[in-house]
């Protein structure tokens, strides 16, 4: 697989990007999975990375809704709040707009010439570590979708409980559902970029070791992101999750593994007989809709590569010849059926496919 499936690469650099192995393998003792194949030194997040969700109207539902959530809970308004990863800031731009008195955001990807100014003037981006040393004091540490990619999310945990400590503040981390993932086969939500793939006891597991005790979890947006909020502890860090969940984790991580050839033998003979009743169109540049055409498509066979992003517009999918233009490129390849790589934007997509004045069929990659 391409090692940064999130990177913006030119259409002719694109077929020949570096590459690695995901060997998925599962933690007996939690449930947690992780790619024992991971290379670290391959990896290098620089300013050409690019995952911006929110210009999708369903995306940025969820987001406004969580925001609401987090101030309301834990009385954020005229709080200072810090997060792990920010990218441009667009979450804690909509913290600061319903309240929060500061948002200051940890992104050593983070490129001023080429995404601009934060969109709120009380959120500041440091391309700096988050600080691990307790100097930074706030009521709300949070990260979301990247745990995920870190070779020791423990150390990170850590670092936001110091950040909460003083204040009796709260951690709010959010990562893919890796119990989602494997329930529905769904092989798409793999990237090289992701080192492991939480799920409830393994996040239980790693806020215990990094001084945290979980005081609410759940899953969200159609359960493909698994959440949790924590609050600095002194409990015992090595106590064991139930073993009947981590049992139940366990058998379900060996049954995707055994399943995941047949799931990818069905996914092409499903595009074949797509490409038989006319032109298709993939939307969605994201992670999974790159997997899929990485691992699964004959790109030749699909028509067109769409996504709402501008900022992925005329770029390559790394690791094949396609690229990716705006929706309004669909006007002119008519296709007959349109694949959507995230199911929660079926009825996004049906609508904006009405809009442009064409008649195809939406089918998501999975359900």
């Amino acid at each position: 697989m391409p090692v940064l499936i999130n990177a913006q690469v030119r259409p002719i650099e694109a077929p020949d990007v570096p590459r690695g192995d995901i060997d998925l393998v599962v933690c007996c003792g939690c449930g947690h999975l992780y790619n024992r194949s991971f290379d670290e030194d391959l990896l290098d997040y620089d300013a050409s990375y690019e995952n911006t969700l929110h210009y999708s109207p369903k995306f940025r539902a969820f987001a406004e809704g969580l925001a609401d959530r987090l101030i309301g809970d834990h009385s954020l308004v005229g709080s200072v709040v810090a997060e792990l990863g920010s990218g441009p800031g667009h979450f804690l731009s909509l913290l600061c707009e319903r309240g929060v008195a500061q948002g200051i955001g940890y992104d050593p990807s983070f490129d001023h010439e080429r995404l601009g100014s934060p969109d709120h003037p009380h959120v500041t981006i440091s391309t700096e570590p988050f600080p691990d040393d307790g100097s930074l004091s706030v009521q709300l540490a949070f990260s979301q979708h990247v745990l995920e990619h870190l070779s020791d999310p423990v150390v990170a945990l850590a670092a936001q409980r110091a950040a909460v400590a003083g204040s009796g503040g709260t951690v709010y981390s959010e990562m893919p559902n890796g119990e989602s993932m494997v329930e529905h086969g769904a092989l798409w939500d793999l990237i090289y970029e992701h080192l492991s793939y939480f799920v409830p006891t393994s996040l239980e597991l790693a806020c215990r070791r990094a001084g945290l005790a979980v005081t609410a979890a759940g899953a969200e947006f159609g359960d493909q992101f698994l959440w949790c909020e924590a609050e600095a502890t002194e409990a015992e860090p090595d106590a064991r999750p139930d073993p009947a969940s981590v049992d139940a984790a366990v058998a379900a991580a060996r049954r995707f593994g055994v399943e995941a050839a047949t799931r990818i033998q069905q996914a092409r003979a499903e595009l074949a007989e797509f490409v038989e009743r006319g032109p298709v169109a993939l939307w969605g540049a994201g992670s999974k809709g790159m997997t899929y055409l990485n691992i699964v498509a004959d790109v030749a066979d699909v028509s067109a590569v769409v996504d709402l992003n501008p900022r992925k517009d005329g770029w390559g999918v790394p690791g094949t010849t396609a690229t990716i233009a705006l929706p309004e490129r669909l006007t002119e390849v008519r296709p007959a059926m349109v694949l959507v790589a995230n199911p929660v934007y079926v009825p996004e997509i049906a609508n904006s496919l009405r809009s442009l004045g064409l008649d195809a069929d939406v089918r998501p990659l999975w359900s």
